[in-house]
């Protein structure tokens, strides 16, 4: 079957030229003649890969690229931009974009037929891969059948991790994700910077917790950053698993939308609770909240991501925990907090 071609340009000379060109090569050809006709035919007809000048009236190539890039299934169809434009910094701002190859004119045959030949033939390989991922994943679902949400995460945690070390990224505000992350082991902040640089911590995640719900189940950035606060070990689980295991198991469908409910839900008011307590008592909760479920009540953390969680300065932090430290309910070091009299200090007002 013959590569559907679809090219957007104004000049009827040169779309007319180019349209004789690619029928020569044996490709089938779709023209228009601006940039919202361009949009029609291609969300109507879905071609294999589009040629799209820049400068047009209506709008402009740029304009094309990000109207379709937001669609999804215009993710995997190579996008060629042709422009007189020669400057170096408009050829920047169209691969920039995420265009696939940037061809000026005049152009040689021979320059534009091996273009498209290699985006097509680049297309395809990953055509392939992604179709024998979807295999692999729907053998790996099919295996899965669980009754609760505590074996489906004891399912996933069997797998292979992938280690953070303190201070690597998960992910960042702004970016999007296709992969929901469950913590296998360690400690994972989300946080929000502020225009001065300072960091707003929104919640803290250990063992069994999964992070990056909005950007992995819904097509939408992350709102905030996540940072690993200590060696971490991740299991990375791809959107269209969990979709898969939704529907091999849909009778745990509702509570995992109530887990990553309750989730948020439940670390929000642990951060508003704390930040309207006394310093000590914020401190005490703080804590808490960070060594429930590890049986060794202790948690590895840096004083300014501690003051940071409980709203506190740094140097108040210090002298609090060693308030603690000397009323017999710590015990601490420079990288850790180690809870030794749990009761007196959930006690503490």
């Amino acid at each position: 079957m013959k590569k559907h071609i679809l090219l957007i340009e104004d000049d009827k000379i040169v779309r007319e030229n180019t349209a004789e060109i690619l029928g020569f090569a044996n490709y089938r050809v779709t023209t228009a003649s601006d940039g919202k006709i361009g949009i029609e035919k291609a969300i109507n007809e879905k071609p294999d890969l589009i040629i799209c000048d820049i400068m047009m009236p209506n709008l402009d190539g740029y304009g094309v690229y990000q109207i379709l890039s937001k669609n999804k299934n215009f993710n995997c169809i190579p996008f060629i931009f042709l422009s007189a434009r020669t400057n170096p910094t408009e050829i920047r701002k169209g691969m920039g974009l995420g265009a696939d190859d940037y061809i000026t004119k005049p152009f040689e045959e021979s320059e534009l037929l091996s273009a498209i030949s290699t985006r097509l033939k680049k297309s395809s390989l990953f055509e392939k891969h992604f179709s024998e991922n979807n295999e692999i994943i729907k053998k790996q679902t099919a295996s899965i059948q669980v009754e609760t949400i505590d074996e489906l995460i004891d399912e996933l945690l069997k797998r292979q991790t992938q280690i953070y070390q303190k201070g690597d990224s998960l992910y960042c505000e702004g970016n999007r994700s296709n992969h929901l992350f469950l913590v296998k082991k360690g400690h994972v902040k989300t946080y929000k910077s502020t225009e001065d640089g300072k960091e707003l911590i929104t919640g803290f995640y250990k063992k069994r917790n999964f992070i990056g719900y909005t950007s992995s189940l819904g097509d939408f950035s992350h709102s905030e950053n996540a940072e690993a606060i200590e060696k971490t070990k991740v299991i990375k689980v791809a959107k269209k698993e969990i979709i898969a295991i939704i529907e091999t198991n849909s009778h745990i469908a509702l509570d995992l939308i109530e887990l990553m409910a309750y989730n948020i839900k439940g670390t929000k008011e642990k951060l508003v609770q704390i930040a309207y307590d006394t310093v000590r008592r914020r401190t005490a909760k703080s804590i808490l909240f960070l060594i429930a479920d590890d049986p060794l009540n202790t948690i590895i953390i840096s004083r300014a991501d501690l003051a940071s969680l409980t709203g506190i300065a740094r140097e108040t932090l210090i002298r609090t925990l060693s308030d603690f430290k000397d009323e017999g309910y710590i015990e601490t070091s420079r990288t850790y907090v180690k809870v030794i009299d749990k009761k007196r200090l959930t006690q503490i007002h």
